[in-house]
This record gives structure tokens, sequence and C-alpha cells, in this order.
């Protein structure tokens, strides 16, 4: 579903950034707690830049290597002059090329850390449509800079990032964790890594090389014929799998029999297959075969240390819970004036809300008498998609008038 927002960046790009990554601000420092937020499944932390005063809200996301100012008018903030070298970016989307300008230079502080004499790149227009689907203000995007030099476990219930120094990290938790729960990582092309096993219809069990992606809204997603053995399940339906920074990722989704990762199983796992040509127009250039994102991640609390090329899983409640897709089939985007205002974005045409005559740029009131005003876009999906089989009655604005539509929410496959 779009609401699974899928950022997978594929830069273009052979400069490599003279900085180091973000470090502690005091080197006496050996770890630090941040709290960050979850909008739509995102990552959410608080950014400085360049010592403004004014804080920013920035995706953290590992399926990006170079930081990303997705706002245009930092182009005028910046001062960036015309001239400045462009690169385009190509997403897994079906729209054009997104270019940005290249800068060095920059100072980004994130909490008790900072980064100095980064290289950012910011896009020459505003990508309004993140904070659309993210339901909040969107500045930016972080991924390797944050995580190259650092150990950082993230932890989805606590929404809180716990970060290590390498050192610290070796000597105080490794010894902590049996072997069996440390698991390798390949750092390529400024992302993480690791093997994997599937389980087809035949029953093969398929070795595979995955993305470990934070900024995924997706449980698996996989390319159908990038390795002998994975192809599309018995049962499919079509759907948009999600938004890259070029458009809308279009594709299909079904079931695979089994997911294997270290020691833990799944079976019945959901999972996303992108359309053909997509994986085709890709130019990341590594031999991979699909990716992990928040629909897994969010069953651990995970800790990643790229330098040592490594990351262990701590199970928690959720490690066992079903794979399911949302229940109404509806998607929703926030009105970018004050993200209070939610409109439905798409439906599911298998979907219960199509049937009853729920459409596209509706403006949704309220759902079973729940006001949404003040509601965060998550909040409002946990009402939408929470239950299966619960009868909704959704307060609607459609060319001015108000009405009501009703269904019933069902598991779409």
């Amino acid at each position: 579903m779009i609401k699974k927002l899928l950022l997978l960046f594929f830069f273009l790009l052979t400069q490599q950034s003279f900085s180091q990554g973000f470090d502690f601000k005091d080197h006496k420092k050996k770890y630090a707690r941040i709290p960050f937020k979850l909008y739509n499944n995102l990552i959410i932390v608080p950014v400085l830049l360049n010592k403004n005063a004014d804080t920013l809200n920035f995706i953290l996301d590992t399926g990006v290597g170079y930081t990303m100012i997705t706002d245009s008018t930092f182009v005028d903030k910046l001062q960036i002059p015309p001239h400045t070298r462009k690169v385009g970016v190509k997403g897994g989307g079906i729209g054009e090329v997104v270019y940005t300008y290249i800068i060095s230079s920059q100072q980004l502080e994130l909490k008790d850390f900072i980064a100095k004499n980064l290289t950012i790149l910011v896009t020459s227009k505003s990508l309004e449509y993140i904070s659309q689907y993210a339901g909040i203000k969107i500045h930016g995007i972080v991924g390797y800079d944050f995580f190259r030099k650092l150990v950082v476990k993230i932890n989805y219930q606590k929404k809180e990032l716990e970060v290590y120094n390498n050192h610290y990290f070796e000597k105080k938790i490794v010894k902590k964790n049996q072997t069996n729960n440390i698991l390798k990582l390949q750092i390529q092309k400024q992302k993480p890594y690791f093997f994997a096993k599937v389980i087809n219809d035949k029953d093969d069990s398929i070795n595979v090389k995955l993305l470990l992606d934070t900024g995924a809204g997706h449980s698996l997603s996989l390319d159908k014929e990038s390795k002998k053995g994975i192809t599309l399940p018995s049962k499919t339906i079509e759907n948009y799998l999600g938004l890259a920074i070029n458009g809308l990722i279009e594709g299909k989704m079904g079931r695979i029999k089994g997911l294997g990762i270290g020691k833990y199983y799944w079976k019945d796992v959901l999972c996303s297959f992108p359309d053909s040509l997509l994986i085709l127009h890709r130019t990341e250039n590594v031999d991979k075969q699909g990716s992990i994102g928040i629909g897994l991640l969010e069953r651990f609390a995970i800790i990643l240390d790229y330098s040592n090329e490594r990351f262990i899983l701590e199970p928690n409640i959720k490690l066992n819970k079903k794979f399911d897709i949302g229940f109404s089939g509806v998607d929703v985007v926030a009105s970018p004036k004050n993200f209070e205002i939610y409109l439905v974005s798409n439906i599911h045409p298998l979907s219960p809300a199509y049937v009853s005559g729920l459409q596209i740029g509706d403006e949704l009131f309220a759902i079973n008498n729940q006001v949404l005003t003040n509601l965060t876009i998550s909040q409002v999906y946990e009402l939408l998609d929470g239950v299966e089989n619960k009868v909704l009655n959704l307060l609607i604005k459609r060319q001015g008038s108000l009405q009501v539509i009703t269904f019933k929410t069902k598991k779409l496959i």
C-alpha cells in the first residue's frame, strides 16, 4: 500500500564525502539515547543544520547513502549558486529523475552527535509528497552518514535510539550476546546487506541477499527472477507497493511459504514483488534479491555495527505476529498546509471500501465518531486498519457535502 512508504534511493554518485560521518560532540562520552517518533512507519529524528536554531525533521533511513535535503527552500537558505553541480537521483518508481545540488562543508547535529564537513544533496524541487505520506513536514533524509562510524540500536518498542562508540560497545554489549545472535552485514554502496533464506511454493530453499532498509514499510520485497526459484506465488494481487523519490512503485503482493534470518523463521510471509521494468531501471549495481522493511524489523530491537559489518537482533513481543497489509484497503495523505486534514489517496479495487463508493480525493472527517483533527497519520491508519471484520463508518466531505460511507474491513490476501 502507498501508506507503507518505501523510500528506495539509488544515487548516481561517485564523489565521496570527506566527512567521517556523525560522532559524539563530547569525545569523552561513550553512550547516548535519542528518542524518535514514528510517523507512518518512518523513523523521524530532530536535526540542526549549520548551527541554525530551527529543528528539522529528518527520516533515518538505512536505504540511503548520501544525506539529502528534500525541501527546495534550502537552495536559497544555503545560498546555492545556480551553476552548482547537479546530479540525477533515480528511485524505484515510475516517475522522472529528480535533480539535486551537491554541496559540501555542511554541518549537521543530531542531539549528542555532530557531523562536520559533510557533503549533502539538496533537491532542486521540494518533494512534498514525502511529507504528505509521512503526515508531518519532512526536511530531509539521513542514512549512511549517521551509521558509518557509530553502533546504533533501534528500539521500535521504546521509540528510542541507543548509540555507542565502537570500543564501549565491544566491551560492554557484545560479550553479553550469544554468538548465534550476531549476524553478518555487508556494507556496499553505503547500504547494509545480509543473507537470508526464503521458501517458495515448491518448498525450495533459496539463499538470498537482502537490503536491511529502515525506510521501507513492507515486511519483505523480492525481485522476481533475480535468482532461480524466486517466482510469484500462486495467489497475488496487484498493488501500489510504495513511494520512491521519483514516484509510485507498482507491482504485486503475495505470500511466500517461509523466511529465515539467522535462528528466526516465519511462515506465510507477506511479500512485495516490484514490476520487472522498475527493477531493470535501477542503478544501484548491487547483486541482491530484495529487501526487508519495518513490517519485519519492528519485531526486534536491531543493533547495527557498520564498522565491523555485523548486526544483532533482539526479539520483542511482536516477533510472531501475523503478516498483513491494511484491512481497509484505503490509503490516505495529509494536506501539506497543516497536516491535520486527511485525504483518500488510493483505494484497492478488491476492498469493501471500493465497493462502498469511497472515492480518491474524499476528505476524511471522522471514523466511527472519532474526529481526526489532531490525530497523527499513524493514528488514522490504526482506526482504518487495526481490526479485521470491523464495521467502519467514515464521515467524509466530497464536493462541499458531508456524507457517511460504511463498509466492513477484511483481509485482502
